[in-house]
């Protein structure tokens, strides 16, 4: 996924500040896409240049001013081409994978514990998704099948964990 896709999606939305972008994608977007500033407003500027956004500033009382980026109609009609377009290969990249996949150094105890602190994370995640089941409520049914795809997904995970702490238990 492109960083340049996602703001423009936001911003179909309504009109967002930097740091609204950043909170959205970090709240209610947190499973499929993170964001840090120093990635963000390199990107935000490269559509400003691009003529996909346009930015507003807005003065505030005792606070530098406030940026609010609105997306362009040249804007929307790129976002949607691209979101009519099939979806590129994932890119995912798990450190926990390759800490596996590399630990072959490591002692039983220790995978043991590697595994064990996925498994919590996992869980985590899994009750961050049924809070945000709760807040999406009926908002739009696209949001409700990408959370159904987390929750399988973490079931699927949880399954597989529980397999492989058996098998390291074994060693």
């Amino acid at each position: 996924m492109t960083l340049r896709y996602l703001i423009l999606g936001l911003l179909t939305e309504r009109p967002m500040s930097g740091y609204d972008i950043r909170k959205s994608i970090s709240g209610s977007m947190g499973l499929i896409a993170n964001v840090s500033y120093g990635s963000l407003y390199p990107a935000l500027h490269r559509l400003l240049e691009d003529g996909a956004v346009t930015v507003e500033v807005e003065l505030q009382d005792g606070r530098p001013p406030r940026k609010v980026y609105s997306i362009t109609d040249d804007g929307r009609q790129e976002f949607e081409r691209w979101l009519r377009q099939p979806a590129g290969a994932d890119q995912v990249r798990r450190e926990f994978l390759l800490k596996l996949w590399l630990g072959k150094t490591l002692a039983p105890e220790e995978l043991t514990n590697l595994v064990e602190h996925r498994r919590r994370e996992v869980e985590s995640n899994m009750a961050r998704l049924n809070e945000m089941r709760n807040q999406v409520g009926d908002k739009a049914v696209t949001y409700t099948w990408v959370l159904d795809y987390f929750a399988e997904m973490y079931q699927a995970e949880l399954r597989w964990l529980s397999s492989l702490k058996e098998r390291l238990e074994e060693r």
